[in-house]
């Protein structure tokens, strides 16, 4: 029933990376309610998917470094989906402002309130970002030296929410991409679809490694 369980997990775990990188990338756009909802689900399958993984890299709990990157991208994922409602509140609803208001003065006014409480889900995702960088960062660590991840997942994880952490706090208020720096957070993406194949990997051979040898 427990690999059942983590397979389940990896499973949406590695459709909400994908949906991630759809929506970065801009691939998967819109605001229907359908889009909103895989969106919306990417914060709380996420939680789980870290849970599952930091059981596998220690299942009594592990290292003080593990507890912690557990902890901050348990954080870091609350936060992403505060941030999410918060920017598609603020959109839908200035949208249909905008649609309703009469006159060019109207639409100036809608435009300068926009900037300012557009920078309310801004500023939630630097948050987000100082959590799951640093919390990416310590689950990375841990995988640098566990025999079924290794350096290359430790070193590439490392790296990716570093340079992601470096650069937000450089550009800090405004976001990378405005400041002429690369937004590396669909990297960091690659990096979860990565980890979630090769967790897939782990489950897959388990199961079958658990299945009774029929005797001849």
């Amino acid at each position: 029933m427990r690999r059942n369980s983590l397979l389940i997990v990896s499973i949406l775990g590695l459709a909400v990376v994908l949906v991630y990188l759809g929506a970065a990338t801009g691939i998967l756009r819109g605001a229907d309610n359908l889009t909103l909802a895989l969106v919306f689900a990417i914060g709380p399958v996420a939680i789980v998917g870290v849970i599952s993984i930091s059981r596998r890299l220690a299942p009594q709990g592990g290292s003080l470094v593990l507890r912690a990157g557990t902890t901050f991208l348990t954080i870091g994922f609350a936060l992403f989906t505060l941030m999410l409602v918060v920017q598609q509140t603020i959109f839908i609803q200035f949208r249909q402002f905008r649609s309703e208001a009469a006159g060019q003065a109207v639409q100036d006014a809608l435009a300068l309130v926009f900037k300012g409480v557009n920078l309310v889900q801004l500023g939630a995702d630097v948050a987000f970002d100082i959590f799951y960088c640093l919390g990416m960062i310590l689950l990375a660590a841990v995988m640098y030296r566990h025999r079924d991840f290794g350096k290359v997942f430790g070193i590439f994880g490392i790296a990716s929410a570093a340079a992601l952490l470096a650069f937000n706090l450089y550009t800090f208020p405004y976001i990378p991409a405005d400041s002429g720096l690369v937004d590396l957070g669909p990297v960091t993406g690659l990096w979860w679809l990565a980890v979630i194949v090769q967790f897939f990997r782990l489950e897959r051979k388990a199961r079958s490694a658990a299945k009774p040898v029929r005797e001849p």
